[in-house]
């Protein structure tokens, strides 16, 4: 699970974290609150925590392309190599059907 991901789970919890409930067993209530500094701290965490695996992917794909433009031009050049070795090859066979002496299909009995 990448850290953006984790952040947003973390969301939910941030907020159950930040609430506080107190029960009255005399009037059957409860009454709920909110800590506004624990959510607004919490967010700021999950946004920083957001911000640097933005920055680590943009880092990650922005090495990548060198690696890419790499392996394009090795495979580029392999390529070469081997359509050279494919027409070295064809020259070889062609010439030696060319050299190869004729054969007479035709035979004739008098």
């Amino acid at each position: 699970m990448t850290r953006f991901n984790q952040a947003l789970c973390m969301l939910p919890l941030l907020l159950a974290a930040a609430c506080n409930v107190t029960k009255d067993s005399a009037n059957q209530s409860a009454t709920v609150s909110v800590d506004t500094n624990m959510i607004e701290n919490g967010a700021d965490a999950l946004l920083n925590d957001a911000a640097n695996a933005t920055a680590d992917a943009a880092n990650t794909i922005q090495n990548a392309a060198p690696e890419l433009e790499n392996s394009a031009a090795t495979i580029k050049e392999r390529a070469g190599r081997v359509a050279d070795k494919a027409e070295a090859l064809g020259n070889r066979i062609e010439t030696k059907v060319d050299d190869k002496p004729a054969e007479n299909t035709v035979h004739a009995n008098h």
